[in-house]
């Protein structure tokens, strides 16, 4: 494999399909946030449930090629104490057995490298001050994608994952790795050291990335990871994504 083809938040969108079938030499993961569509862009309840049940076989009929990341809006399904924006009470228990039967298709985070830098891929971004304020006996050098993917389930963990900060109306000082705001990981001191992270979560105007270290793609439109160059290209343009200095907040929304 050359290429690792990013899909973030898909929320019902059927875009990630062209890449499924354009790039079938590909590894494939998915950021998260499969159901729980936005209400202005056309797509029902029941497509981003057909959706999910065929992104669920992809990964079935592929197991060690596609990667299924959770999203909040997913695990508000099992855990309805996170229940967050649009969540379909109607559907609930269906959503929440399809998850259930197929939770162990579904990770945290999962890591890889690619141009000899460690890149760490998650929903929205593992954040020192939430680590800090959730495990402060962890240090940054015990924090791997096994880490998060072994605590997945803990009941101390799941308490840690509701974790919501103010630049999303929460009562938190950091967001978790499925709630944190991109912004968050504009502090240095919240930057998790030596690790290239990627994520989406944060709907924004376009892709972008903050000195190579930490890249956000909620945009309707996939990527890749070039396993050979460690670079992040868009698939609509063949552009690398662009970097932008943290301070830059017209672009962040």
């Amino acid at each position: 494999m050359s290429s690792l083809t990013i899909i973030p938040d898909v929320h019902g969108r059927p875009f990630w399909r062209d890449a499924v079938h354009t790039r079938p030499d590909d590894d494939f993961i998915f950021l998260g946030d499969y159901l729980d569509p936005y209400p202005d862009e056309g797509v029902s309840r029941e497509d981003a449930f057909a959706g999910l049940l065929d992104i669920i076989e992809f990964k079935k009929r592929n197991p060690d090629r596609v990667t299924l990341l959770w999203g909040n809006h997913d695990l508000h399904y099992l855990y309805p104490e996170m229940m967050g924006s649009r969540y379909d009470f109607k559907n609930a228990e269906r959503n929440a057995r399809l998850f259930s039967v197929n939770q162990p298709l579904f990770k945290m985070a999962y890591e890889t490298v690619a141009g000899g830098k460690r890149f760490m891929f998650s929903h929205a971004g593992v954040g020192m001050g939430w680590i800090r304020q959730s495990f402060p006996g962890l240090g940054a050098e015990e924090l791997t994608a096994d880490l998060f993917n072994d605590l997945d389930g803990y009941p101390s963990f799941m308490e840690a994952l509701r974790a919501v900060s103010s630049y999303r109306w929460g009562d938190k000082p950091w967001g978790s790795i499925v709630w944190a705001d991109v912004q968050e990981q504009g502090y240095e001191e919240n930057q998790l050291p030596g690790v290239v992270q990627v994520f989406g979560h944060t709907l924004i105007a376009k892709p972008f990335n903050f000195d190579n270290r930490v890249y956000c793609l909620d945009c309707r439109r996939c990527f890749r990871l070039d396993y050979h160059d460690g670079l992040i290209y868009d698939l609509s343009d063949g552009a690398p994504v662009s970097a932008i200095s943290p301070s830059d907040e017209d672009t962040l929304r």
